[in-house]
């Protein structure tokens, strides 16, 4: 079997002429990968984006549009209840808290954690994913503050339906989750109202179909006396 020994370089010019091939080869090769992992970074970022937008202009958006709106509807309640309570009138007092209302929606922030998880984050223009990141930094208080109120309205329940004049422990008891509830609904009203102005500020319309959605629900429970929220943008982040 003929074997072919190794063709050894004549001179220097056929030296460079084949450094030059195999350091051109190794370039294009590298340059290639660079545009394939920009492209594909550049998918995903787009892709994180919208999932954010979404989550903001469909979901969390709308709902704290809804909570501002809800928020005087849901302190003249509070207000009848414990008006209710302290007259010791148990009949009305028990009719106005089975009638008492609160949406029970969940707010996420699972856009954001995904994007920051994933490296998406680091790719993006810094103030944007800034932008972002201020926009979401109260959701998981509001989730909080959601849970909490849950757990007060159960405390209101608790008002037995049966027996003669409310008794003073009773009242104190009542009177302790209104209160606590009238807290939750100013917490909830604040975090909302600095979530709207975030998302104003990052240019998303709320989706009109989830802000009609949610408005009639809350308009079917709490009546004709919702507000209209007027909300101004946050000042662009870097701007005092």
């Amino acid at each position: 079997m003929e074997v072919h020994k190794p063709k050894l370089v004549a001179n220097w010019r056929e030296l460079f002429k084949e450094w030059g091939i195999i350091v051109l080869g190794v370039l294009t090769a590298l340059l290639a990968e660079q545009a394939v992992q920009s492209i594909d970074w550049h998918d995903k970022v787009g892709a994180a984006v919208a999932d954010m937008n979404n989550e903001l202009s469909a979901g969390d958006g709308p709902q704290a549009y809804v909570r501002l709106a809800a928020h005087d509807c849901i302190a003249m309640r509070l207000d009848a209840i414990r008006a209710a309570v302290e007259s010791g009138d148990r009949a009305r007092s028990g009719k106005l808290i089975d009638s008492f209302w609160l949406p029970k929606r969940t707010w996420d922030s699972l856009a954001r954690e995904a994007a920051t998880a994933s490296d998406v984050a680091s790719h993006m223009p810094h103030q944007r994913m800034l932008g972002y990141r201020i926009a979401y930094e109260v959701v998981p208080d509001m989730q909080r503050i959601a849970d909490k109120e849950l757990a007060d309205l159960g405390h209101l329940r608790a008002l037995p339906r049966s027996g003669g004049a409310i008794e003073t422990a009773e009242k104190l008891q009542e009177i302790d989750a209104v209160e606590a509830l009238r807290l939750d609904n100013n917490a909830i009203a604040r975090e909302a109202r600095f979530t709207l102005a975030h998302v104003e500020t990052l240019n998303l319309n709320l989706d009109p179909a989830f802000v009609r959605r949610d408005m009639l629900e809350a308009r079917t429970n709490l009546g004709n006396c919702l507000s209209t929220p007027r909300v101004q943008a946050a000042p662009p982040v870097g701007v005092d």
